[in-house]
């Protein structure tokens, strides 16, 4: 069997359609809203990282190129050459004569006002360092002293004389002599530029070191970890090594390499993932002249943390925005299809009884201002006035229909009954039964008087029983002794309205069929009424009818086709079947029609039907 689909209202389906469809531009809207919101979140934090990491990369390469220019006066200086050549030859001799001490220490001095003259005020370097091949050496700066150093010892040496005049620069290194500012003052950490003085000859004469506080030289990266707690500053030098931090340990990541491996070039900026499965935005710049590398990052968490309270406040937003369209969408539907429900309301008022109630006259308006609803309405309230006229027809010309078929039905026991009494008479005659055949006469006039009026098919139960006692006071005047019967009708069923001669026929029967043995023969006729129902019981004692021919009569007359058997009735021969196709006619399937031979020597017949007390009630219920 198919299934059938579901049905649903048309306020759902336009809640459904409606909500779903703006919840799906609310979707798409704000996705592409937080899309664009991450996308110019990570370009605006790449341009900014950047922007830093340039601002860093100036800042070293600008104090580096101080502490190198620092350098090159120094050693292109002649007053400092020839002073500091003086100087080196004096001191190597001031332990054996005291002119020679005072003449070495006038050149020292000489020494340090040069220097400080090119360090200037503000002292833009921390420390000058002046060595001779030999190991005299004279410092300038914060402190002012000569003395003597094996600087073969010192780790930088061999790498100072293979770069033969250039520059080469420590990795940050612990002085505690020297003061140092900012963040650096608990670790003294200080950065020294070195060179080699050259004779003219190309030959090394001495070294000079300019030693600074790295709290100076990374100032700015310092600064900025300050103010930006997201952001880490790291600067490798050419080696790989790193510079700033100038405290970090030693086992930290190697962001160098690791920009390396993903690719990000010279001012450029990416997302990159530690061996930690650790997210950063990292910048590169190069500082040209040194090799060293400056590096920015900023973890992916504080990237997009604005991101987060923007999603947060979205959410928020997105939530109100579908719960308001939500219940913008159902008061939209509900709206509309208001005047859908009303006109469903009243298209399901329209009932047989609401049709055939004099009373309730008109539907309820959906009063729409759709033009189709209304035109809508408006059909359905002219189509339910036109079905009222019509139903009206309908059942007027059925009921006149089956009046007919009762009248037809009724008319041919006229004839049948008159066949049977003339012959009845027509014996008595032969018996010279004449005081007998007058009193049969005068019942037989007033019983035809009632059995041939075809003005009324409906009587009170009680004339029937009447009429039918007439019946039987005829036949008492023929069978005399022989015959025996009684009435008992209970009050309550003596006003019911019942069809015309609906006992008769029974009656009849019995004489015909029953009463065949040897006599006396009884009848008994009674009446009651159970569950809404009349009933009228009808027993003899004849007993002839058997099993098989009581299945077989009531198996006929139920699958009997009434209007095929009203058209084809003939008289004679019907009695039974008269009475059961008019009980069918007027009460359909709540007649009463029964044969009980359960009692040995008895045969009762039942006829009911519904209780009707007026002949209104009577004549709308024809086989309603």
């Amino acid at each position: 069997m198919k299934k059938l689909p579901k049905h649903y209202s048309q306020t759902f389906y336009l809640f459904v359609v409606y909500g779903s469809f703006i919840l799906l531009l609310l979707t798409i809207f704000f996705t592409f809203a937080y899309s664009s919101y991450k996308e110019n979140t990570l370009e605006n934090a790449e341009n900014s990282i950047e922007n830093l990491c340039a601002s860093v990369q100036d800042s070293v390469a600008a104090q580096m190129d101080n502490l190198s220019t620092i350098s090159m006066n120094i050693v292109y200086s002649n007053a400092i050459k020839a002073n500091f050549k003086d100087f080196s030859r004096l001191y190597q001799d001031t332990g054996m004569d005291p002119e020679t001490t005072v003449a070495s220490r006038e050149k020292a001095e000489a020494i340090h006002e040069i220097v400080t003259a090119i360090i200037g005020a503000y002292q833009s370097a921390s420390e000058i360092k002046l060595y001779t091949m030999d190991g005299s050496c004279v410092e300038s700066g914060f402190n002012h002293s000569t003395g003597h150093e094996d600087i073969q010892a010192k780790p930088w040496y061999d790498d100072v004389l293979a770069l033969n005049g250039h520059k080469y620069i420590t990795t940050p290194r612990t002085n505690t002599y020297l003061p140092a500012g900012g963040n650096n003052r608990s670790s003294q950490k200080f950065i020294s530029l070195i060179r080699l003085f050259l004779d003219s000859a190309d030959k090394p004469e001495g070294i000079v070191e300019v030693i600074q506080d790295c709290s100076k030289v990374f100032g700015l990266a310092e600064q900025l970890q300050q103010s930006n707690k997201e952001i880490s500053v790291y600067v490798y030098n050419s080696e790989g090594r790193l510079m700033f931090p100038y405290n970090q340990p030693v086992d930290s990541e190697d962001y160098s390499l690791l920009a390396r491996k993903n690719g990000v070039t010279d001012g450029q900026s990416q997302l990159v993932t530690t061996s930690s499965d650790r997210t950063f935005l990292l910048s590169t710049q190069n500082i040209p002249g040194y090799q060293w590398t400056v590096i920015v990052t900023q973890t992916e968490e504080s990237l997009y943390l604005p991101l987060r309270i923007f999603r947060v406040s979205f959410l928020l937003i997105a939530g109100f925005s579908i719960l308001f369209t939500l219940l913008v969408c159902f008061l939209l539907s509900r709206r509309i299809t208001s005047p859908l429900k009303k006109l469903t309301a009243a298209a399901g008022k329209i009932t047989i009884n609401r049709i055939l109630d004099a009373e309730k006259v008109n539907l309820t308006s959906a009063d729409s201002s759709i033009k189709e609803l209304s035109i809508l309405c408006e059909a359905i309230r002219s189509m339910y006035e036109k079905l009222r006229s019509t139903s009206k027809e309908v059942l007027l010309s059925h009921n006149e229909e089956t009046r007919a078929k009762l009248q037809a039905t009724q008319s041919l026991i006229n004839p049948h009954f008159l066949y049977n009494s003339l012959t009845s008479i027509s014996i008595m005659a032969e018996e010279e039964m004449n005081d007998d055949i007058i009193r049969m006469c005068q019942a037989l006039c007033g019983y035809f008087r009632y059995i041939s009026s075809s003005k009324e098919m409906v009587v009170p139960l009680e004339e029937e029983i009447r009429y039918t006692n007439r019946y039987l006071e005829c036949m008492q005047l023929r069978f005399t002794d022989e015959l025996d019967y009684q009435i008992h009708l209970q009050e309550d069923t003596k006003g019911i309205y019942i069809p015309k001669l609906i006992t008769q026929p029974i009656v009849e029967n019995a004489f015909k069929y029953a009463f065949t043995g040897k006599p006396p023969w009884h009848l008994s006729i009674s009446s009651m009424t159970r569950d809404g129902h009349w009933m009228i019981r009808i027993e003899d004692n004849g007993g002839n009818l058997s099993d098989a021919r009581k299945d077989e009569l009531l198996s006929l007359y139920e699958n009997l086709d009434f209007n095929k058997e009203v058209k084809s009735l003939k008289i004679g021969g019907m009695g039974l079947k008269n009475v059961y196709l008019r009980l069918r006619l007027v009460y359909g399937e709540n007649s009463i029609f029964k044969i009980d031979n359960s009692t040995a020597g008895r045969t009762v017949f039942i006829l009911g039907g519904n209780v009707l007390y007026s002949k209104e009630e009577y004549y709308e219920n024809l086989d309603l």
